[in-house]
């Protein structure tokens, strides 16, 4: 349904996912505690995996669906297996490892947890390497950095706020099932190019009242290094530690201001855990020699974010442990009696990191309350001179 309502909506990057199918078995991901948080599908196209699905394993994330994320995944679970157990090995030469399951050890980003024995048989305990280039996850807790660190999604959530996320979760169901008796071929596989347009045609009535589009959206535009097109660009972190850095180039780089992320490191005063939302502000304002102002926002909302594509400025998007941009947003224009209109923001994400800055990251559409929103950082043209 998701997928299908966003085509027909005509969602940036999603406008050619009507005759998209998806792959019959999930990724599992488990939550740093142990229990299931994610499944992952592929979704796939004529020409193969054209992007990726993740759904809610459990009912506390509030939503079916949490991200859409576009292209080609940037890591393959079958070489991320080997490197974790080659890595075990170096490290813990005198024990024998055994990969157990990917794990979401601080979201978005995926590590294996290996599973360690000794010579007797004897459970020794677990460690997790991350998939993107095999390094040991090795901090753990919140400590106000944005950088390398590990926590329980699910055990991070605002316990009073439990009921309210699976009450939305219930919800979704609901509206699934409106829409499979308003509209039963929405659900339909294996459609042709005929019958997918007619199916276009059918939905977009049912969905439209004065004229009115199932979705309200806008996205940023600009970017210079990767590829020769105007959008937004993606860069990835050149280190585990560098989502902050690579978030400050992507957006000094929207505001024509070319540094390479070492640059940046250094303006922003980024230590071997990560960087401070106060080095943040200080690097984006010293690197522009007072030209941009950076104001830190504590209490992040959906609408300021939207506020801000409006204006046509890129934002920073703080959750626990990591930082990313948010380039655009969507907001459904119809939805169930008595309940909330759903909310996404268009992220770039930075991870997984790659010593190439056009090699990885991600793109993805996000559900709004799926996550956990701990600051924005907003960086706009000075009326004054510092």
């Amino acid at each position: 349904m998701t997928v299908r309502r966003s085509w027909a909506g005509g969602t940036e990057d999603l406008r050619d996912w009507g005759e998209a199918d998806f792959s019959p078995k999930a990724l599992e991901i488990y939550d740093l505690n142990g229990e299931p948080l994610f499944y992952e599908f592929g979704v796939l196209g004529r020409g193969g995996e054209i992007g990726r699905i993740k759904t809610a394993a459990s009912r506390l994330v509030g939503t079916g669906v949490v991200a859409v994320e576009q292209g080609e995944r940037r890591w393959d679970p079958e070489t991320a297996i080997k490197m974790a157990l080659n890595r075990a090995k170096e490290l813990y030469p005198r024990n024998t490892a055994e990969a157990k399951e990917f794990v979401c050890y601080c979201y978005p980003k995926i590590g294996i947890r290996v599973e360690l024995y000794n010579s007797k048989g004897r459970e020794k305990g677990s460690v997790i390497f991350d998939v993107s280039d095999g390094s040991q996850v090795t901090e753990f807790g919140d400590e106000g950095i944005e950088g390398q660190m590990a926590y329980s999604f699910l055990d991070s959530l605002d316990a009073q706020e439990g009921h309210a996320r699976m009450s939305r979760y219930d919800v979704e169901d609901k509206e699934l099932e409106a829409a499979r008796e308003r509209t039963p071929r929405l659900f339909d596989r294996d459609l042709g190019k005929d019958e997918i347009q007619k199916l276009k045609v059918e939905f977009t009535l049912q969905s439209s009242y004065a004229l009115i589009p199932f979705y309200s959206s806008r996205v940023l535009k600009y970017g210079p290094r990767c590829t020769p097109h105007d959008c937004f660009e993606l860069y990835a972190q050149q280190t585990n530690v560098y989502c902050a850095v690579a978030t400050g180039q992507m957006i000094l780089d929207f505001y024509r201001r070319y540094f390479d992320q070492t640059a940046i490191a250094a303006a922003m005063g980024t230590g071997a855990s990560g960087t401070s939302n106060s080095g943040q502000v200080a690097g984006y304002e010293s690197l522009s020699n007072g030209c941009l102002d950076a104001t830190y926002d504590g209490s992040a909302d959906w609408a300021e974010a939207k506020a801000e594509i409006d204006a046509n400025r890129p934002v920073k998007s703080g959750i626990p442990g990591h930082a990313r941009v948010c380039t655009g947003w969507k907001r459904q224009n119809f939805w169930l009696f008595g309940t909330q209109p759903k909310k996404w923001l268009r992220i770039h994400d930075p991870w997984p990191w790659n010593s190439n800055i056009c090699n990885g990251g991600a793109v993805y559409w996000e559900d709004w309350d799926s996550v956990t929103h701990t600051n924005f950082i907003y960086v706009r043209h000075a009326t004054t001179s510092h």
